[in-house]
């Protein structure tokens, strides 16, 4: 759909996607703004219809946008339609005159009412910006776990997974993965065991991941068959998520990566949190802003969203 709004020499679209010219300059943008673009990303076919761009074009270049990423979540087995706000920019020529903000309310004008509720992640410097729109900060909390020394007990309870570490690159092992994602998206009735808000539909989302941060990080466990992506950094296992329909236990997994593995942090809410400890979660120039009633329950019931639903 192309929608056209003159504002002096200004024009609004939501169809960068299909349009070759709207999407180079939109890549141009993202690029000069946070350092990566999305063209490996559309030519691999992985921009779904999911994450939608809103710009405003200056005589066909964009100088200012604000993407939306529609998410589906299982929530302990209950779905849940979230609008996650990101990848929001003005070119530095544009900045000042108010167009942000116009994409801004046109979008949550287009979209109230259909979704569960509307989130972004903010940096330190527009604290200040979206409260104006409605949004309110919120706390996000992670799950971790100190690891008791198991020398002494059982030895079949303290056996460490077989972890096999796969290739994510073009042409890799990535396939196998992708599939087991989209197990959740053909069958409605399919839940992560493991995790307590899982981002169950959105395959584009992970692509983008997988092709970046995480791409070496994936792990196969054949006992379960099931995907881990983690790294360690130090003593500390960081857990981004695991996939698969077999509840996994912590310490054997964090065994598999090694005795100088102490401490175990996860990158989302754990579905059994009891055997984890919890604090707030502060990571440096990123701020949880939320709208609507129903995303008060992150912080309310000590949740986070998964680090790989971020976009």
């Amino acid at each position: 759909m192309y929608m056209d709004m003159r504002n002096g020499n200004y024009s609004f679209s939501s169809a960068v996607r299909d349009n070759d010219l709207h999407r180079g300059s939109f890549n141009e943008l993202t690029k000069k703004t946070f350092g990566f673009d999305f063209t490996d990303w559309y030519a691999e076919g992985n921009w779904g219809n999911l994450y939608i761009p809103h710009v405003m074009l200056d005589e066909g270049r964009v100088v200012s946008n604000v993407s939306v990423n529609r998410i589906r979540f299982d929530l302990g087995g209950k779905k849940k339609d979230y609008i996650q706000i990101g990848t929001v920019m003005t070119d530095e020529k544009y900045r000042g005159k108010g167009l942000n903000g116009q994409i801004m309310e046109r979008v949550l004008k287009e979209y109230e009412g259909k979704a569960d509720g509307i989130y972004l992640f903010a940096n330190d410097s527009v604290l200040n910006y979206y409260p104006k729109f409605g949004f309110r900060p919120s706390k996000e909390y992670e799950y971790y776990m100190v690891l008791a020394d198991t020398t002494g007990g059982n030895r079949e309870a303290s056996r460490p997974y077989v972890v096999q570490k796969l290739t994510m690159t073009k042409g890799g092992q990535s396939e196998p993965l992708y599939q087991e994602i989209r197990n959740y998206i053909i069958d409605p009735e399919s839940t992560n065991q493991n995790d307590g808000l899982y981002m169950s539909e959105n395959l584009g989302l992970y692509r983008f991941w997988m092709a970046a941060d995480f791409g070496e990080w994936i792990y196969y466990l054949p006992e379960t068959g099931t995907y881990v992506a983690a790294n360690v950094e130090g003593q500390v296992l960081h857990i981004a998520q695991i996939f698969g329909k077999v509840q996994i236990e912590i310490p054997r997994l964090a065994r598999s990566f090694g005795e100088e593995v102490k401490e175990v942090v996860l990158g989302y809410t754990p579905a059994c949190r009891e055997m984890f400890q919890v604090r707030e979660r502060r990571e440096e120039d990123e701020t949880l802003f939320i709208l609507g009633e129903d995303l008060r329950r992150i912080e309310r019931d000590k949740m986070m969203f998964p680090i790989l639903s971020h976009a």
